[in-house]
């Protein structure tokens, strides 16, 4: 039995759905990938699955394998650069469950909506579908963002190369920014600024940092930048570099149990 194959179709339908999952772990994950990567890694994948069909040798598992871990595990470690094996994992796990939603949506649209039954198996149908599935899952995700607030590992870099370790969470409530450039400010106590630059004189580019915030209507917070801060959240890690922090005089956190307020925008560019 032979099967007539529209290779064009197949590597657009192909390229379009890798760009839409890819999209969806980096939202997922607060991964960095640019869009060039994440552009170019779709295509390799489109143009992988489609070379698996002249592959000279093995039969159907082997070609599945081939586009399968190869193709695909090779984009996902290109394009987002993990640097650590808990990442991998992580990464593909997030892709995982990504498809199987997809997967489990297009069936339910399939057996439950007419109109989407008759034009499901064509290529507008299916790319229609993804680009649908994707904006509610991204939409779904901001609301899910805005209702919690995430731990996080931030390791800070002084004027010297000094480094120092702090809890920090990801604050959504934190709409502070600087009011030359408008970059976006994160708190740090005090005391953890003081021993990250123990020693040295205060650091260049002083800013004042107005706030207002619950039981004081307004008020000022010294602010520096600071070379390099790293944020790591689930094994995936982002590198922020010449980042604005305020220092507050009191306690981020009543409980100790965290010393910094990271502005969520840092997690987005």
């Amino acid at each position: 039995m032979y099967y007539e194959v529209y290779i064009d179709s197949l590597f657009l339908l192909n390229f379009t759905m890798n760009l839409y999952l890819l999209l969806l772990v980096n939202k997922s994950l607060n991964c960095t990938a640019t869009r060039v990567r994440l552009i170019a890694g779709a295509f390799l994948g489109g143009l992988g699955y489609c070379l698996m069909f002249f592959l000279p040798f093995g039969g159907v598992v082997v070609k599945t394998l081939f586009a399968g871990v190869f193709v695909n595990g090779g984009v996902l470690l290109w394009v987002y650069k993990p640097d650590s094996l808990r990442a991998v994992f992580k990464i593909l796990e997030t892709m995982i469950g990504c498809s199987f939603l997809m997967g489990g949506g297009f069936l339910l649209l399939t057996n439950h909506v007419k109109p989407f039954r008759e034009h499901a198996m064509t290529v507008t149908g299916l790319l229609a579908f993804g680009g649908i599935f994707s904006v509610v899952f991204s939409w779904c995700m901001e609301r899910k963002k805005k209702e919690r607030t995430d731990f996080c590992k931030a390791i800070l870099q002084g004027d010297d190369g000094r480094r120092m370790t702090v809890q920090g969470i990801v604050d959504t409530g934190n709409s502070l920014r600087e009011p030359i450039s408008k970059k976006p400010v994160s708190v740090l106590e005090k005391e953890v600024f003081e021993r990250l630059y123990e020693g040295e004189k205060e650091p260049s580019g002083f800013r004042a940092i107005p706030y207002r915030s619950v039981g004081c209507e307004r008020g000022i917070m010294k602010g520096y930048q600071i070379p390099e801060l790293t944020i790591e959240q689930g094994g995936i890690k982002k590198v922020c570099r010449n980042v604005y922090v305020a220092v507050s005089e009191k306690a981020v956190s009543s409980t100790k149990s965290y010393q910094m307020l990271i502005h969520p925008e840092l997690l987005e560019k």
